[in-house]
């Protein structure tokens, strides 16, 4: 393995069999120079791309950016892998450092965005939330800037978008499930769901639990945490979208050959009543 382009003490870009793989560590390209050899073995990370749009793209950035926004995003990924015990596809890294570099331009600027979506983010995806945190000390390690829990929440979500394992059965049996149950709320309800809604957004991650949950059959009623009178309350309310609820629930008993909770179908009753209100 020889060494293509240095970007800094830490980054080198190297060809290995006529490939070029990003290494990252530190000290790896100190006092380095073009055509050396770098042994794989003192790299922390090592990014091999499975394509050759993905180093165009991770050339462009570094175009852009400063290395450093991509050691940083290489830290968290490192964390992100440990924790959630999953692994991503390289594509992550250009991902990650552009928007670490985005939000510390928002900040030098002052602007800030909150995250709509912070209290859904943390209560469907704990464990990428926890990451998130993780990762706003390594980049206040870095940069020395302090972020506020919206940030965690935005790089929550960008692990819970990109985890590998998005290929495989049951993922594809979630999507097909959540686009049936999107395309039963239009249907029922009569009306053109707007994507770029935050009660859509809502939604979707929604359902992203809710039939992760019944996929993975931890979906059992306990007694002690339904409250049947908030359900009649609810019922007698938002009558339009708990029998839309009911729908769907006959559609996922049928297909799935297993029941849903109470609580569940209380919850999901809840955000169809969100669109009925945003769009009324």
């Amino acid at each position: 393995m020889k060494i293509k382009k240095v970007f800094n003490n830490n980054v080198v870009l190297a060809l290995q069999n006529n490939q070029e793989v990003v290494l990252i560590g530190k000290g790896l390209g100190f006092q380095k120079k073009v055509g050396q050899p770098i042994d794989e073995k003192l790299a922390d990370k090592i990014y091999r791309p499975f394509d050759e749009r993905w180093s165009r793209l991770f050339n462009e950035l570094l175009n852009d950016i400063a290395p450093e926004y991509v050691e940083i995003a290489s830290q968290i990924i490192k964390v992100a892998e440990q924790s959630l015990k999953t692994k991503f596809n390289s594509y992550m890294l250009i991902a990650l450092s552009d928007h670490i570099h985005f939000v510390a331009q928002r900040i030098e600027e002052n602007i800030v965005i909150k995250n709509e979506l912070l209290w859904e983010i943390q209560r469907f995806y704990p464990e990428e939330y926890e990451v998130g945190k993780k990762a706003l000390a390594i980049i206040n390690r870095y940069l020395q800037i302090m972020l506020p829990d919206d940030e965690a929440g935005f790089i929550a979500l960008k692990f819970v978008e990109k985890r590998l394992d998005n290929q495989n059965q049951q993922a594809m049996q979630m999507t097909k499930l959540i686009s049936d149950i999107l395309t039963m709320v239009q249907y029922q309800l009569q009306i053109k769901l707007d994507e770029n809604g935050i009660s859509y957004q809502r939604f979707i991650i929604h359902l992203r639990y809710f039939v992760e949950r019944i996929l993975q059959g931890d979906n059992v009623d306990k007694h002690d945490d339904f409250d049947e009178v908030m359900n009649e309350h609810i019922f007698k309310k938002y009558t339009q979208a708990y029998r839309c609820t009911q729908k769907i629930m006959h559609f996922i008993e049928k297909t799935l050959k297993q029941p849903v909770s109470n609580n569940e179908q209380m919850y999901l009753t809840i955000h169809i009543q969100r669109i009925i209100t945003e769009l009324t």
